[in-house]
């Protein structure tokens, strides 16, 4: 019949709840978005980011060297590859180009996942 240290007792659950808690939020997914247009698709992304208050670091947004969607999807895929040799890949790609009368739309399209 004793305290069983009681002292101690308290003193390891008093460090135990003033310790530093483990991160709980989730992170967030990183997303690169591919423009066919140099001025308004990532004008329009870029404010939808501000609009959300989403970090920087988690969306990039950038616009291919010309208008044909097959191009769009090797610069995408190109700077995915880009980003696992970084350690920085990306848990989603999109392109965004209109549909108009591309000779290789439907070609373009087999990419997506």
């Amino acid at each position: 019949m004793g305290s069983d240290d009681l002292f101690k007792k308290r003193k390891a659950r008093k460090l135990r709840d003033i310790s530093r808690k483990k991160r709980t939020r989730e992170l967030y997914k990183r997303v690169l978005i591919v423009c066919e247009g140099q001025k308004t698709e990532p004008l329009y992304f870029n404010s939808l980011r501000e609009e959300y208050r989403l970090q920087a670091t988690d969306i990039r947004i950038t616009n291919a060297k010309g208008s044909d969607p097959m191009s769009l999807v090797k610069y995408a895929i190109d700077l995915y590859k880009n980003s696992q040799k970084e350690g920085n890949d990306f848990d989603f790609v999109f392109c965004v180009f209109d549909k108009d009368d591309h000779a290789n739309f439907k070609q373009s399209m087999k990419y997506q996942k």
